[in-house]
């Protein structure tokens, strides 16, 4: 299988990253994100990161800058993998968006408040109360079931557009390029 991973970062040992992907916090701890082609890796790719600097504005009693954190851009690198053919757990459908299906089943692991109704879903823009642990167990649950991760096929909404890829690990993928996103 050959799939485009983005990161913000340069990655030398796949086993060991921190987190080194734009991901919706609420998904994004599941696992590694890949995409079948390169446009729709560069997302992952590019964000931002938490730096301290002399404020050039704010100032102490004293005249001494302030240090501030401010969100410095980060433009990062798309990576082409090769990977074996993973066995995933597939979200297919013709009638459903795909992207639908996985987040209604992820649910069964959320929890949920909001202050008009009950029963709540991730269609409601509710709060999540246990996203770590949410992730962690609907992962589990996959892994119990033999899958080492799962393909939202046709990833954008009308079924158009590339595959996204969720994958529990990715030890040792054999890369086989690194596309600086700046050079796209």
């Amino acid at each position: 299988m050959i799939a485009y991973f983005g990161a913000m970062q340069k990655i030398e040992d796949f086993t060991n990253t921190a987190k080194v992907q734009n991901v919706d916090n609420v998904i994004g701890t599941i696992g590694f994100w890949l995409t079948s082609d390169i446009p729709s890796a560069k997302p992952y790719a590019i964000g931002t990161k938490k730096v301290t600097q002399k404020s050039e504005t704010e100032f102490w009693e004293d005249g001494a800058p302030k240090v501030i954190q401010v969100d410095q851009p980060v433009i990062g690198f798309i990576y082409k993998i090769f990977l074996d053919e993973p066995h995933l757990k597939i979200y297919n459908s013709h009638t459903v968006s795909p992207y639908e299906l996985f987040m209604n089943d992820r649910d069964n692991y959320c929890e949920y408040i909001h202050a008009r109704k009950s029963n709540f879903t991730w269609k409601d823009e509710a709060i999540l109360l246990n996203m770590e642990e949410a992730n962690e167990n609907f992962r589990n649950s996959l892994i119990r079931e033999g899958y080492e991760g799962f393909v939202i096929k046709n990833g954008k909404a009308q079924n158009e557009g590339p595959d996204l890829y969720c994958l529990f690990s990715l030890n040792s993928p054999l890369i086989s390029d690194i596309i600086p996103v700046e050079s796209l």
